[in-house]
């Protein structure tokens, strides 16, 4: 049995379904209740289509770092946090990605290899790249592992970022801040971009993608002589 649980914030059934669909035809060993949904709204219709999931009621308004630290929080376990527009396409490919991660503790997050959209390009899918490989900034959460020891040392993803975006960001500045690292697993690839995605249709995503970006500088503290050198930080797009 599986050790670790699937954590998927949702509105809509027309994404969950497929999303949890794939999960469950690449994880055939995953429980059912170890897939924990919290719930934006797709649980009408989505529930009599996948039966068995674990269902956290999400808080209103929604904002992506809330609900994640109460589907986190209901999980108690390591966590991989997946977007409900994410479709795995890897047999085992979570399972063999959090087996990878737990050999290497120096690592905090980890995600797959993402074949579609995704705001940091090292973070893309592409023809040859296999195993793990090393991120120097920041990773966004279209799929990631959180380690349950990670999140208890690093602590919530922070819930001022009411916005889109950058609450990514800022995490994984956290994780790298204790001393552990980021990867990127290109041995399990999800593809991202063929289902609707939730934010990046608002009329509003400019404003809102631009009051976190505000937020995440405001929050950086002061560059140091070490910094300079440093790769600029990916993209904090995390499209939904």
């Amino acid at each position: 049995m599986t050790s670790y649980k699937v954590v998927i914030l949702s509105a809509r059934a027309s994404n969950l379904v497929p999303c949890v669909r794939a999960l469950q035809a690449m994880e055939p060993d995953l429980p059912p209740d170890h897939v924990v949904v919290v719930d934006d709204g797709a649980r009408s219709e989505a529930e009599p289509a996948l039966p068995g999931l674990c269902w956290v009621q999400g808080a209103k308004p929604f904002v992506f770092a809330r609900n994640a630290n109460l589907g986190i929080a209901a999980a108690d376990s390591d966590v991989v946090l997946l977007n409900d527009d994410a479709l795995l396409q890897t047999p085992r490919g979570l399972t063999t990605m959090v087996e990878a991660v737990r050999q290497r503790p120096e690592l905090g997050l980890c995600s797959p290899a993402v074949k579609g959209v995704v705001g940091n390009d090292r973070q893309r899918w592409y023809p040859g790249a296999a195993g793990l490989r090393e991120e120097p900034t920041a990773l966004m959460f279209v799929c990631v592992l959180i380690p349950r020891e990670v999140y208890a040392r690093v602590g919530p993803l922070d819930e001022r970022f009411v916005g889109y975006g950058y609450d990514d960001n800022d995490y994984s500045d956290r994780v790298r801040a204790t001393g552990l690292r980021l990867g990127v697993w290109h041995d399990t690839v999800v593809e991202h971009g063929s289902l609707a995605s939730t934010f990046r249709t608002r009329a509003d995503i400019r404003k809102i993608t631009l009051d976190n970006f505000k937020l995440y500088q405001a929050t950086r503290p002061p560059r140091t002589p070490e910094d300079e050198g440093t790769p600029p930080a990916a993209a904090g797009t995390r499209p939904r």
